[in-house]
């Protein structure tokens, strides 16, 4: 029982202090359709994979790097860099 309602209390608190999605669209549709028509990448794709890969624009990466898709550096990235846990510890974002 206690479990239960340990989870139940996560459940509603995450729910109430992560950005709704609509907000997220709406935040960022124009944007999401300048560069659909720039690189004929559909907006609906765009906005789905930063919903996703950001928790709608609250996760550590999007709100401290604007990094709301999940792009690694790469070998040869000279630019700011933030150490977050993924798919391996302290991975460079």
């Amino acid at each position: 029982m206690k479990i239960k309602f340990l989870f139940l209390i996560i459940f509603f608190y995450s729910f109430c202090f992560s950005q709704n999605p609509r907000d997220y669209i709406k935040q960022f549709k124009d944007l999401a359709i300048n560069e659909m028509h720039l690189y004929n990448i559909p907006a609906s794709i765009t906005l789905a994979q930063g919903i996703l890969e950001s928790a709608s624009g609250t996760s550590r990466l999007a709100l401290e790097s604007n990094n709301h898709f999940g792009i690694k550096c790469h070998v040869k990235w000279t630019g700011l860099k933030i150490y977050h846990d993924d798919d391996k510890k302290q991975e460079c974002f």
